[in-house]
């Protein structure tokens, strides 16, 4: 869940929110620790809400509505058997006093309980499908749910795509009948990622003046103060990148920051960024200042 993409992102967030300004040097990298574990915490706490959903239409069968694709679903059920022992959450929602935020979606539900009742499929294949479909349609598509989930913690909502993405790509390969088939992540499961964001952060913080001075002259186009302040940092941070992580592919560190701007800044971002790198990495060559090894020789 906690991978490289998803470090950068953090990185840049960080930078990007002026946040670091009150950091002291010894807690840097105790910062990019802790907004790992923020990510986490998005996780069990939507785990929580699927827990929640199910146990609010459980209830509603006993008061003579029926959603069996719900209620009866072991997809849903099956997180009821979660149970985060090696991670410390820093951060929990009482999903039981937010229960509007399954009601403004249960009609949706049972109209979805409809169309699957009417297939006249009751297997373990057709669950399954109901719960990507539920979850992927009409939970992810609740604005209502998407702006508690920001207010709640404002770096959630880079996240968010990233936990989704988790929870629907393993729930495809559990066993029903083995909790421990559905993997729990927790910090430890994370340390090469969180040591590269570390890296990162500190390398970015410490040489961010000079790592400005690449961009001046590269955006001919552009002046340094009319750039989005986004793609600004953006291009620090993959400058920092090329230039202090020797064993990192010059061509992923560009399309990874390149896929990066085009999902969190403008439009046009993605194609900015990629000139403009496309740039800054033929004059780093040149003074030398790119020297890549093992994995990093890798075209």
């Amino acid at each position: 869940m906690l991978n490289r993409r998803h470090i950068r992102t953090i990185v840049i967030q960080s930078i990007y929110s002026n946040s670091v300004e009150s950091i002291e040097d010894k807690d840097i990298k105790n910062f990019i620790k802790k907004s790992s574990s923020s990510s986490l915490d998005l996780f069990y706490c939507i785990v929580d809400y699927l827990k929640e959903i199910n146990l609010f239409f459980n209830n509603l069968e006993s008061q003579k509505f029926s959603c069996p694709f719900v209620s009866s679903n072991p997809y849903f059920f099956f997180f009821n058997k979660l149970n985060a022992k090696s991670f410390k959450r820093k951060q929990i929602i009482d999903w039981d006093l937010n229960h509007n935020y399954i009601i403004e979606i249960q009609d949706q539900i049972f109209d979805l309980n409809k169309e699957f009742l009417k297939s006249n499929n009751n297997d373990d294949k057709s669950k399954l499908e109901f719960f990507i479909k539920c979850y992927s349609e009409i939970i992810l598509s609740s604005n209502l749910f998407y702006e508690f989930i920001e207010d709640q913690n404002i770096n959630w909502v880079n996240d968010f795509p990233y936990v989704n993405t988790f929870i629907l790509k393993n729930i495809q390969k559990i066993d029903l009948q083995n909790p421990d088939s559905f993997p729990l992540p927790s910090l430890t499961d994370f340390q090469e990622e969180i040591k590269f964001g570390q890296d990162l952060f500190i390398n970015t913080l410490e040489n961010i003046d000079d790592l400005k001075l690449n961009i001046e002259g590269r955006t001919p186009n552009w002046e340094s103060d009319r750039i989005a302040q986004i793609d600004y940092i953006i291009l620090i941070t993959a400058i920092a990148e090329l230039i202090y992580f020797s064993s990192i592919p010059t061509k992923v560190t560009i399309n990874e920051y390149i896929d990066i701007a085009k999902e969190f800044s403008t439009p046009g971002s993605g194609k900015f960024v990629n000139g403009v790198l496309d740039n800054i990495v033929k004059d780093l060559l040149k003074k030398g200042l790119i020297v890549k090894t093992g994995r990093g020789l890798v075209t």
